[in-house]
């Protein structure tokens, strides 16, 4: 998707789509659009050097779990770490989902963070 902020909602829309079929809960639906809203808005602002640039979005459901990944194409966090003082969309992470995984510089530049959620179903 663009790296646009305008782009947000058409991110949830796509994530409704990816999960329709799946026996997520409105609440836990709820808990990924806000994690996916505050994940690909980093990558926007943090990973982005304008509206130009994009940001890929992977979903991927199993039994019993959705898998998202955002992916930036910019610099990575700085110096290859995570910050000390890290902001709501990362503590979002590790409150809300089941698993998580940050990948702060990949090969060939940019930022991965890749969220997961467990369901019955």
């Amino acid at each position: 998707m663009p790296a646009d902020p305008a782009y947000l909602s058409v991110c949830r829309q796509a994530l409704v789509g990816a999960v329709e079929q799946l026996a997520l809960a409105d609440e836990q639906l709820d808990d990924l659009k806000l994690v996916l809203s505050e994940t690909c808005a980093n990558a926007i602002v943090h990973g982005s050097r304008s509206p130009a640039d994009v940001i890929d979005v992977e979903f991927r459901a199993s039994e019993g779990e959705i898998e998202v990944t955002v992916i930036d194409h910019g610099p990575g966090f700085s110096g290859g770490q995570l910050p000390e003082q890290q902001g709501v969309g990362l503590s979002l992470l590790a409150r809300l989902c089941s698993r998580h995984r940050i990948d702060p510089v990949r090969p060939g530049g940019g930022a991965a963070v890749m969220f997961a959620l467990s369901f019955d179903g």
